[in-house]
């Protein structure tokens, strides 16, 4: 995204440098992955000294997180975008399931790289301000869920003295992270018989919702319109993954 008019030129021409930065630095990390490449190959390939690196991030840890925020960031509009679509709480959770198939495709890595994340050794050699930065996209992402939920429970289409709205966001939340994570594991891939990766993303989230009761469940509604509707008004690329995907 340019930076405002009002900025000065310098500030214009400092943000430029940090695009260019974070746009080599993801090349790498999809490429190689964290431990395979240093600062040093970074500076040499943006054409800057490894000095100017650090005038931008404190560290290869707080360059990667920056990174990953904002895939998260992209995570979080396609959540809001999701959230929109009009219909019943569970087709509206259905779009979101929608926007993290979406997300999947266009960020392959992030799941891994967000497992790494939150190891401590890596956090805590991030700055404070990429900390800060990289939880607010994640409180977006799990607030747009939230909040379906909590509507859901408020109009009978979630029980609501079983669990509480948070307690089925983190179940929602975990099955879709986990599923994504396995199967991108080739073995875990074979002895599961996965052989649509995404379908079976979905398929979990319809048992997770199935599970807590979300009405309508699976058997007593449509939802072939439902997608039908999705790709139509919110995501016209997704026909892309799902034929790829069945």
């Amino acid at each position: 995204m340019p930076p405002p008019p009002t900025f000065t030129r310098k500030e214009r021409e400092f943000q430029a440098r940090e695009e260019l930065i974070l746009t080599h630095a993801r090349r790498l990390l999809i490429d190689k992955g964290f431990q395979a490449w240093n600062m040093d190959q970074l500076a040499e390939a943006v054409e800057y000294s490894k000095g100017t690196l650090y005038q931008h991030f404190t560290s290869k840890e707080d360059l990667v997180l920056s990174v990953a925020t904002a895939s998260l960031k992209q995570r979080a509009d396609m959540f809001e975008k999701a959230a929109a679509f009009r219909g019943l709480t569970r087709e509206r959770c259905r779009a979101i399931g929608f926007a993290c198939c979406e997300f999947a495709v266009s960020c392959p890595d992030y799941f891994h790289v967000e497992m790494m994340l939150k190891s401590t050794s890596f956090w805590e050699k991030a700055s404070e301000e990429r900390r800060q930065a990289h939880a607010f996209q994640g409180a977006r992402c799990w607030r747009i869920l939230n909040n379906i939920v909590v509507e859901a429970m408020a109009l009978g289409d979630m029980p609501r003295d079983q669990f509480t709205p948070e307690q089925a966001t983190f179940s929602l939340v975990s099955v879709t992270v986990g599923s994504h994570l396995m199967s991108q594991e080739p073995q875990l891939r074979v002895q599961a018989g996965i052989t649509h990766p995404l379908l079976s993303v979905r398929r979990n989230q319809d048992l997770i919702c199935d599970g807590l009761s979300w009405k309508p469940l699976l058997r007593d509604h449509d939802y072939t319109e439902t997608d039908e509707r999705i790709l139509r008004e919110v995501f016209p690329h997704a026909h892309l993954w799902l034929k790829a995907d069945h």
